[in-house]
């Protein structure tokens, strides 16, 4: 499926009648899944589909207990819509994993975990993220993470209550949402469920359509109505970033991008629509192109009309390296490159409106917004979430000319 007509459901995923229950619908157990019925998943080669190094044991108390040492195990003919669903997982150390649902292929919802010693103070303990060609994107949702009550060493206990775009997670029996999220960005109602690794699982069980009382309805969405907010993007095709060794960074980084490099205008610009927040998720759009070893580029161009010159102040947050023109001349250029101290962002290399800020200057009349942006990621040798958000601090004589980009400017479109 190509990715226009693929993510072209996302919209609708996202505006679907909210108070619509799903029913979850599990083939192959001996009757059928009713609504607030609850079920229990044998840890059994017959329920899960393995992709990488997936073991099935018994432990000393003889329950089944399913071990993702590589990949993920995906539980066989499960479409999960609304509902709760609850495991008990042991992690390996302190590494990273995570499961994932309302599954589609390469597109998901997911919940990640980063087990340690201080899970307890860490706001990177557990987080929520959407997946996207099969790219997690932790660093364009920072908001959505938080410390957890996790024990690193022994089994914990993990609850997810799901309903329309909103999802509470409980951890190891907390009475309050460890976590809340008001809208689920993944792109899809409904899908599959697959446990990853490296952790085990055991004691996994599913109860459609029990929500607890949770609205199905999306949280408000304080910057839709926002005109401070860049929103109407055009987005040329991606291509690979030439780069260079920083012998300063110890990283390959992005070569400058010139001005007269842009693509033509008669070039394939595409509108490109928004996610909520304001966030231009490439990963989303563009995350295809987020292959091999290389660093993946991009340039984007919009319009700002202005009733005379001036200065208009701009806060932006991106990820990785961004490059920033206005009428043909360099306006801002930075990098958030994770892990790198001289070249990371606040809050730790993930994008954030704090990231950075400029000026542009602006002339009476129209005035072309260009970036040149990439996900430079350990070089590229790693991809994760690429996108951006660019918010002015206020729309005084300032006019975003949409016109028939501003209409174009949904996922059915592209």
């Amino acid at each position: 499926m190509s990715t226009s007509s693929k993510y072209a459901s996302w919209a609708k995923a996202l505006s679907w009648p909210r108070n619509a229950l799903f029913l979850a619908s599990i083939v192959g157990l001996s009757r059928p899944v009713l609504a607030f019925e609850q079920t229990d998943i044998p840890m059994t080669p017959a329920k899960w589909q393995a992709k990488g190094d997936v073991l099935f044991q018994h432990d000393q108390a003889k329950q089944d207990i399913l071990v993702v040492n590589k990949g993920y195990a995906e539980l066989k003919n499960t479409n999960f819509s609304n509902g709760t669903i609850e495991f008990d997982t042991k992690f390996v150390g302190e590494r990273i994993t995570g499961i994932t649902f309302r599954q589609h292929d390469d597109a998901a919802d997911a919940l990640y975990f980063r087990p340690s010693a201080d899970c307890a103070v860490s706001d990177e303990c557990i987080q929520y993220m959407p997946t996207a060609h099969h790219l997690f994107e932790w660093d364009l949702y920072g908001q959505y993470q938080t410390h957890a009550p996790i024990n690193p060493d022994g089994w914990n206990h993990i609850k997810l209550v799901l309903s329309g775009a909103r999802m509470n997670v409980f951890i190891n029996g907390a009475h309050a949402p460890t976590l809340t999220i008001g809208t689920l960005v993944g792109g899809f109602p409904d899908g599959s469920i697959r446990l990853h690794g490296p952790a085990s699982y055991a004691h996994l069980s599913i109860a459609p359509n029990v929500v607890d009382g949770l609205p199905a309805v999306a949280s408000s969405d304080p910057t839709k109505d926002d005109l401070r907010y860049v929103r109407d993007w055009l987005a040329s095709k991606p291509f690979v970033m030439p780069s260079r060794m920083d012998a300063t960074l110890q990283e390959n980084t992005g070569i400058d991008p010139v001005y007269s490099s842009m693509p033509k205008p008669t070039a394939s610009w595409k509108p490109i629509a928004l996610d909520p927040g304001g966030l231009v998720n490439l990963t989303r759009w563009y995350g295809d192109a987020q292959i091999g070893p290389a660093i993946t580029g991009i340039w984007l161009k919009t319009t700002l009309n202005a009733d005379h010159e001036q200065i208009k102040h701009v806060d932006m947050g991106w990820t990785r390296e961004v490059w920033v023109f206005v009428n043909g001349k360099l306006a801002f250029q930075s990098k958030n490159l994770y892990g790198i101290k001289s070249a990371s962002k606040e809050p730790g290399g993930r994008l954030s409106l704090t990231n950075g800020s400029f000026d542009l200057a602006l002339q009476k009349g129209a005035n072309q917004v260009v970036v040149a942006i990439d996900d430079n990621f350990a070089g590229g040798q790693q991809h994760w979430g690429w996108g951006l958000e660019m918010r002015l601090a206020n729309t005084d004589g300032i006019r975003q000319i949409g016109g028939a980009v501003a209409k174009a400017n949904a996922p059915s479109a592209l």
